[in-house]
Formats: C-alpha cells, structure tokens, sequence
C-alpha cells in the first residue's frame, strides 16, 4: 500500500481528493461548498429522508499546524459550528496520522455528532481508500507523481545517473504546478508525433511544462536523458532497447546563429525523425517564439523538416482564468510567506486583480511570491504596492536585488554572465574577478575568494551547475535577470566595454552581437568593437583567442590591425599555433602579409603540417590562404589535398543526405557520375582556393559515397503520423485530465462562483 503524506496537495485539492474517495466508498453523489458557507460543509450527501438523513464531511489538511493545533481547534472552534449545523451524522477528515487517543479526542469534542470513530478518517485511512480505489488515486496526478514508488521507480531506472538532471527541483516544484489544457495539448501532440517543440515568451513556463512532462514519463519507466549543448549527446546515448525520453531545453540557445552555423538545425530535424519512427522514444524541445521564428527564417533545414506541425506555443491567451487563479494559489499555499503579507492579496479580493493583469505570467507569480525575495525588499504594509508594480513593470522585478541587495563586484559578475549569454565556467569567473581588480572596476583593495563571492549569488542570482565531468558553470538564477540588465545597462557603452575585456569570452562577442542586431539595445556593436580593440591593445594581458577573434570581427573597421597582430607574435613568438591552435591560422597569415614573418619560416610550415591534422571545412580555406602565401607552397600543396580529401570522404554521406542533393532518388540507376562530380566539384570550390584537384581525387571521394545508405535514408524521410503512446498509459492520461471541469466537478456540485472558493478561507 502506498503512504501518501499529502504534502504536494493544497487544502482544495485535499477536499476534492477527499470528496472523489468517499463518493466511490458511499456510491453516492457529494456536493460540496464554499469553506465557511453553511459554517464548515464541505461535503453534504443525504441517507434517508433529505430532512433528517444530512451527512455533513469537513476537511482539515493541516501539515503545518500539526495534531495538536488541529485537536484544539476541534474542540474550541469546530463543535461550535457542527452544532449549528446540527448533522444526523459527522465524518471529519484530515491528511494527519491520528493516534487511537487524537480519534478518541476528536470523537469527543464532536458528539454525539460523530456516531462511530470510524467516521474520523485520517492518513492511515486515507491511504487505505486510495489502496481500495485505485482509480481515484491515478485522476489525482500530483499525488501519485510524487509517491515513493515513482521516485523509486525513476532512481532505479538510472535517470540522475545518464541525464545531471535536477530532479529534486521538479519535486519541488510539482506541489506549485497546475495541470492546464496547455499540458494536455502539448502531450498530445508529443503521443501522435513523437517529438515536439514547446515555445512561448519568456516567462510564460516553457521549461516547467517540459520538465513536468519529463518527469511523467519517467514515472512510467522512460529513462530520461538531457541533452546539454547538441544533439550528439542524444545520439551516443540512443539505444533501440529502451524507452527514452529526451529532453532539450533551449535548444536554440540565445545565439542561434551559431546553433545554425554548427549545423545543429539539420541534426536536430534528423534526429526527429528518426524519433518519430521509434514508438519507445519520445523528444521535447524548448525555445522562446521569437528566437524559434528568426531560426525558421534563416533555415532552410527548418523549413525542410516542416517543424510547423511539431510546435507547441504556449500564449497567455491560453490559459484561462481559473488556470491563473490555481498557479497564484498553489504559489501562495506552497510559499513561506507570513500570514500578514498572504492577507495583503485577500483583501478586497486583490487576487482577482493579479489574475486579470495583462501581464500575468507564472514567473511574475514565482517572484511575487518568494519570501526570501520579498521580505527584504518589502514589509506587510508596503507589499500590495510592490505586487503592483512587480506587474506593471516585469523587468524591474530585479532592480532592488540587483542595484541595492548585491556588492558592485558581484552585480559586475551578474552582468558579465547576462552579456556572456551562456552559463560562465568557474575558471572564467576566477579570471574575471582578478581583470576587475586589474582594470579598476573592483577597487576594494583584497583580491576575494570565489568561495565566498559566488555564495552570496548563488541562489538570488545565479546557479551553481556541474556537469558530468564535474565541472563547475554557473548560470543566472532566472532569465528574466537578463531582461532587466540589457534594458538597464546595455546602453552604456563604454562600461560594457570595459566589462567585456575582463571577461575576454567569443560568447560575449557573438552574444552583443546578437543583441545589438535584434534591437534590444541602442549600443551600436560597430562603436562598441572599436572600444573592445583599443582596450586590448593597451591592456597587459597576454593576448589569447578573445584577441584573435576581435582581429577578426574588426577586419573591416578602422582598427590597428597590425599592431594587434604584433603583440600577438611578441607574446607567443614562434609558439603562437602551439598555444592557440588552429584560430591562430589566420593571424600567422596576417603576420605574413605585413612582413613580421618571412614566408621561409619553418615554424610556419610546422604549424600548417599540425593545423592540417585537426581542421574542420572553414579551418582549410585559411590553411589554404596561408599555403599560398609560403615558399613552400608546392610541397605543402600535396599534403593539404590528402588531408581534405580524408575529411570529405568522412562527411560525404551525412551532407549529401543532409543537404537533400539526392532528394527524391530510390534507385541507383537513377544516380549519373556526372551528377555526382557536379556536387563533389560544388563542394571543392566552397574551399576557395587555387588547387587543382584531379580526377582520382574525385574517384576517390566517389567511393565513399554510399548510394544505397541515401536512397534508404530518401524512402524513411517521408511522415508517418503514430496513434501508439505508453502501453495504458494515454488511456489513463485522458481519465486523469487536468481539465477544471474533470478536477473541479466530477462528482462535486459547485453552488459559488470556483475562483472565489478556491481563494475563500475557513
């Protein structure tokens, strides 16, 4: 038998649990009340006569009161209201285990209302009827998502083991989530497609909506694996014999053009399909809308794949008032809030106000309700207002936290993370905190301990990851931190400046650049390099692969180039690829150029013959820009040519299929040379160089071409709509609906309007 505490349910789920349990126990319909309409019904059905056969259920789920609080409130409070009421019989019910003297106590304080002490029903009892009612335990999801046997159940399947997945966060959160159509939709269109794509704005619980769904799929015995940065992840882990469930948060991640670039959108659409062939896998995805949409735009993969069908957007349209009254109460039971700011929202109904502002959304909720937050920035008194213009104005929800509750050293750390876009490793935070020191920006006058600094924000600003190889990242608290920085300190050009070349990360780079092209800022990126290159030239650090790329991403502005380029042979001398490896391709060639290098030098020719062994496509076209500038040129030509022709013949295949060349092909007959050597041929010339290739290179590559792998990978290309979730487990799914009408009524009659009742106190 299970042995359920409750905890995960509000006083109003209880009641409704309690409700469904003693309707399927009596076969009898139950209405049920307002708390306090009638004075403490919350439950009436009828045996007999309707004038003399009244059974009236009262409800008391008081975990944090405990026994005695909850016996003392019977004796002085509860009879007094029951003899009004004046029953012919009285069942009371609570989530607390009753010892044989609490029912005795509780028997007395209610007769001769109460006429056998088996009309006191508490947890043991509880568990009892759930055991004998199967049923009514599957339709109550929060109940038996948080049982024992289904944590054991996702522990002994090896879920923390293969996914770093925080499973203790979603605990936790389970008791604030509310089941809306949102999270029906969603699973419905995971069960008929296999994968899909849940994206909405920011804020709006994209990431909770995944990771409760997850969650329940881990329950049902999926092993779930959470893919970190690409999809390769999910690849190696990809086994036939098992359900899996895989999991991508933000897979776009914030720069999505580099997500493009990496060709991350053509795996991501193969791996879909592929999902949506195997019914033991399932694949969710998060993003926000506008990210997803430029990502639709810039590619052609995305397109292809028609991942229109795949997409779930969740709309604060969606949700409907009831769904918002149940997410601000949950975050009101389930917080640590006083007694004294809870009041603040009941009077005069203030919740109403909440749940019909236009810019409601869950995380306003989540911070609007978080005591450790709220009670430092605000008293009793004062936080209605803060309530208001938390709503009003969302990205300032973080303004006191991050202007008046942190150090200047620590809101430096904070916004270097939002401008790195991407969580910051510990060994990047340790380099930044002594380049504040050096540039000026911390003046205290000790160097600090990332122990004590990152203890202060880890938890109200950031948080602490490790990955699978026990590395240390850390990652703002919440995203909406990130809203607020750009709007509040983006502007000022030159301390992002200042504050990026202590933090020396290409993420920065690419992320401001980002930024500035998506207007959501006035900083002009063109103004802002030209700023980052003259504090790099007159700064003391080594130069190091931050320098190389500003070279690159200012090559057409007015920047000293070869003085930047200088103090990068000055630092590293004939060391510089040995340090920097194949980024610093570019820079020897530049160095060639102004003359600071002759083009006999054998470090040179060294570092071409290294740079070779590791190169990717882009890494040949400036190896090959570098060959042609030495002299010699002829004897490196030759190796250049092996070592592309190797890599091609490695990646033929997979571009070929991704690059849909051979669309539409189910024969080899229909596959000519001369339409093979037009595409090798294309793809030779993306090299940009001057090498002639010969035939047998062509022949060569030819045979690595695997035709009967593409035109059997054109006949699984094609859709095929699935109707065959978890054995049970969408059958039972429907039962258990999280629709207001199913968890609302059911067997229970409403005679009140429900958002008030739900908010209504005894």
């Amino acid at each position: 038998m299970t042995d359920y505490t409750f905890e995960t349910l509000n006083d109003k789920e209880f009641e409704v649990l309690t409700v469904d349990l003693l309707s399927k126990e009596f076969n009898t319909h139950i209405e049920r009340f307002k708390s306090g309409r009638d004075g403490g019904i919350d439950g009436r059905f009828f045996e007999g006569s309707v004038e003399n056969g009244v059974v009236i259920i009262q409800c008391k789920h008081w975990l944090k009161s405990g026994i005695k609080a909850l016996v003392a409130a019977c004796q002085k409070h509860e009879a007094k209201k029951v003899i009004k009421l004046n029953p012919s019989r009285y069942i009371f019910v609570t989530s607390l285990a009753l010892s044989a003297q609490n029912k005795k106590d509780i028997s007395d304080a209610f007769s001769p209302y109460i006429k056998n002490e088996s009309d006191i029903i508490g947890n043991e009892d509880i568990n009892s009827l759930l055991a004998k009612h199967p049923d009514v335990e599957r339709q109550h999801y929060k109940l038996w998502l948080a049982g024992a046997n289904v944590l054991q159940s996702i522990v002994s399947n090896d879920v923390l083991g293969r996914s770093d997945f925080q499973l203790e966060e979603i605990q936790e959160f389970l008791p604030k989530y509310v089941r809306t159509e949102n999270h029906k939709k969603a699973f419905e269109k995971l069960e008929e497609l296999g994968s899909t794509i849940i994206n909405g704005e920011p804020g709006i619980g994209k990431t909770t909506l995944a990771e409760q769904m997850c969650f329940e799929y881990a329950s049902q015995g999926y092993q779930l694996v959470v893919v970190h940065e690409s999809i390769i992840e999910a690849e190696k882990i990809y086994n036939p014999e098992l359900q899996q469930i895989f999991y991508f948060d933000d897979f776009l991640g914030s720069n999505f053009l580099s997500a493009i670039d990496a060709k991350q959108d053509s795996h991501i659409v193969s791996f879909m399909k592929r999902v949506s062939k195997d019914s033991s896998k399932r694949f969710i995805l998060t993003t926000r809308s506008n990210i997803l949409n430029q990502g639709k735009r810039l590619s052609e993969k995305f397109e292809q794949g028609n991942l229109d069908r795949n997409e779930y957007e969740i709309r604060i349209q969606s949700l409907t008032e009831f769904d918002r009254a149940q997410i601000l109460y949950n975050h009101i039971y389930f917080s640590d809030l006083s007694e004294d700011f809870i009041q603040q929202i009941y009077i005069d109904k203030r919740y109403r106000s909440i749940i019909s502002h236009k810019n409601f959304n869950p995380r306003l909720i989540e911070f609007i309700t978080d005591a450790i937050k709220i009670e430092k920035e605000a008293s009793p008194e004062v936080y209605w207002d803060y309530i208001q213009k938390s709503l009003d104005n969302p990205k300032d929800i973080w303004r006191g936290m991050i202007q008046t509750q942190i150090s200047n050293l620590d809101r430096h750390i904070a916004i270097a993370i939002v401008l790195n876009g991407s969580p910051v490793s510990e060994e990047q935070i340790v380099a930044l905190l002594i380049n504040l020191k050096e540039s000026g920006l911390d003046p205290t006058s000790e160097y600090p301990t990332i122990g004590n600094i990152m203890r202060v924000l880890v938890g109200s600003v950031l948080n602490r990851n490790i990955n699978r190889d026990g590395q240390v990242t850390y990652s703002l608290f919440n995203p909406s931190i990130a809203d607020f920085v750009i709007s509040e300190y983006l502007n000022r050009a030159d301390y992002v400046a200042k504050l990026m070349s202590c933090l020396r990360t290409a993420n920065a780079l690419n992320n401001a650049d980002r930024l500035t092209k998506s207007n959501k800022t006035l900083l002009d990126f063109d103004t802002l390099l030209i700023k980052l290159f003259q504090s790099e030239l007159d700064s003391d650090l080594a130069p190091d692969l931050y320098s190389i790329q500003l070279i690159e991403l200012t090559e057409n502005l007015k920047c000293d180039a070869p003085k930047m380029v200088s103090k990068l042979l000055d630092s590293y001398s004939d060391t510089l690829f040995e340090r920097l490896g194949l980024p610093s391709v570019r820079i020897i060639r530049m160095a060639i150029e102004y003359n600071f290098i002759g083009s006999n030098n054998l470090h040179v020719k060294e570092a071409v013959i290294q740079s070779l062994k590791d190169a990717n496509f882009d890494d040949f076209k400036d190896i090959a820009k570098l060959i042609q500038l030495l002299d010699c040129r002829d004897e490196l030509i030759s190796s250049y040519k092996e070592y592309v022709i190797e890599y091609i013949c490695n990646v033929i295949n997979d571009w070929a299929k991704s690059d849909n060349v051979f669309d539409g092909i189910y024969n080899k007959e229909e596959i000519d040379g001369d339409t093979i050597d037009i595409y090798i041929e294309g793809i030779l010339n993306g090299l940009e160089d001057d090498f002639e290739f010969e035939q047998l290179d062509f022949e060569t590559i030819t045979e690595y071409l695997d035709i009967e792998d593409i035109i059997y990978h054109n006949c699984e290309k094609g859709y095929y709509p699935r109707n065959n979730g978890f054995s049970g487990f969408s059958q039972n799914r429907k039962t258990g609906t999280s629709e207001k009408t199913q968890e609302i009524n059911g067997s229970i009659n409403y005679l009140v309007d429900p958002i008030d009742d739900l908010f209504s106190r005894d």
